[in-house]
């Protein structure tokens, strides 16, 4: 599958270590929440174990409660997953769905650099989900 059918731009590539994704375009809660419900059936169905999704091009007006709501969606939908790295803009970056998914958890980490992110999916040691 190469495209997931979002108001989001979605584009899924399989790669040997990990499932690479890119995300584009105006997002709303709904929208991104709907990405998450919809992107975990993908990944359980996959067997991906671990993800990069690459958020950099994607406006939004996320709120604190919004950010809350996407890391219990993210804990709730993707908890099968081994790792998953999201890359944010910096001027973006708030961790608190980061914070709220790995309490429930999801090893789950947010980045500002893609090659930060791409080191740590394919770091072979298993973390504990800890925040820092």
């Amino acid at each position: 599958m190469n495209a997931l059918h979002m108001p989001l731009q979605v584009r899924v590539q399989r790669l040997p270590e990990f499932t690479s994704v890119k995300v584009s375009g105006p997002a709303t809660l709904a929208d991104f929440v709907a990405f998450i419900a919809e992107f975990g059936a993908e990944t359980h169905r996959h067997g991906d174990k671990r993800v990069l999704v690459d958020l950099l091009e994607v406006q939004n007006k996320f709120k604190f409660t919004d950010h809350f709501q996407i890391g219990e969606a993210a804990a709730r939908e993707l908890k099968h997953l081994e790792r998953l790295a999201s890359v944010v803009p910096a001027s973006q970056i708030t961790r608190t769905s980061e914070k709220v998914a790995v309490r429930q958890g999801l090893q789950l980490r947010v980045f500002t650099s893609m090659n930060e992110a791409i080191r740590w999916l394919r770091d072979p040691a298993p973390q504990p989900a800890a925040l820092r």
